[in-house]
């Protein structure tokens, strides 16, 4: 039976469709434009994917694929002489309707396999050896994995000042612990290399805050033993909320593997992002590429 937008279907889950644009401004003409878009809904048990399709501005020739980590990537390469990009993007999703119930576990009984190595190693934007003196001292000797997650979430969320301007894409999480400032990206690069130092597995996730227009938001999930994957956002200070608050995109060891785009350009002059916007959307029937363009309208609040 098909659902209805906006209604709770019967496996439980909620249909919701969502827009995301993006506009690029060169200050040369740019005569091939090559981008990867990682914008469409990801599949898990607490979320299902539905169609996913990108345009862009002028056009370009478009194949998609699935990466490694499952994370669907659209690959637009554009070749008409341009001084200005627009990339958008319209899709839909199942999101479960249940927040998570999370029962605690003790840290000296859970076990690892080699498959989670990765999301224990040092990767490209955090190191947990950078951050784990700053781990210890909030956790101390906690035995309990639920209270070291929420003691990390926690801190951060309190001690780390949400303010933009003073980080960018390439931040990591020990030059975001020395600032004490930064945006969800941050925030959530500090928490994962914490917990990754105590010992957790925890991945970054970039998607949506389904109920906040905006751009695309970044929080982490950790291994439990009983549950796998389970959020945790440092932002809000919330951990296991999940449901239709949430749309996630993509999942990778950081930001630097799950970008909502990320790309090369052949220019003499360079490039800049003029303004992204995403909406998530429970009460329509469909959603146009003419209303994912609409967002980054002057007069669209």
């Amino acid at each position: 039976m098909q659902a209805e937008l906006g209604s709770t279907v019967e496996d439980g889950t909620v249909q919701v469709h969502y827009a995301y644009v993006a506009r690029y401004e060169y200050s040369d003409v740019v005569v091939q434009n090559d981008n990867f878009l990682m914008v469409s809904a990801y599949t898990d048990r607490r979320q299902v994917a539905g169609d996913c399709d990108v345009q862009t501005t002028p056009p370009g020739r478009k194949i998609r694929f699935s990466d490694r980590m499952g994370n669907l990537v659209h690959r637009v390469r554009v070749t008409v002489p341009h001084q200005q990009l627009v990339i958008a993007a319209i899709g839909q999703a199942g999101l479960a309707r249940t927040t998570l119930s999370v029962p605690d576990a003790p840290l000296s009984q859970t076990r690892y396999g080699p498959e989670l190595e990765e999301f224990l190693a040092p990767s490209p934007l955090v190191d947990p050896a950078s951050v784990v003196h700053m781990a210890r001292q909030i956790c101390g000797y906690s035995g309990s994995l639920l209270e070291s997650i929420k003691s990390v979430v926690g801190w951060v969320n309190e001690n780390i000042e949400y303010q933009r301007g003073n980080t960018s894409v390439s931040t990591s999480a020990a030059d975001v612990l020395v600032t004490r400032r930064g945006v969800c990206q941050d925030k959530a690069h500090l928490a994962l290399g914490m917990v990754r130092s105590l010992g957790i597995p925890a991945r970054y996730i970039s998607g949506l805050l389904t109920h906040q227009a905006g751009e695309t938001h970044a929080w982490l999930e950790f291994m439990h033993p009983e549950l796998g994957w389970v959020p945790a956002d440092p932002t809000l200070g919330t951990v296991g909320s999940a449901g239709v608050d949430y749309l996630k995109f993509g999942v990778g060891r950081d930001y630097s593997e799950v970008p909502p785009v990320s790309g090369s350009f052949i220019s003499t002059g360079r490039g800049y992002l003029d303004v992204a916007r995403a909406m998530v959307y429970f009460d329509r029937d469909e959603v146009s590429f003419e209303d994912a363009l609409e967002l980054i309208q002057p007069n669209h609040q």
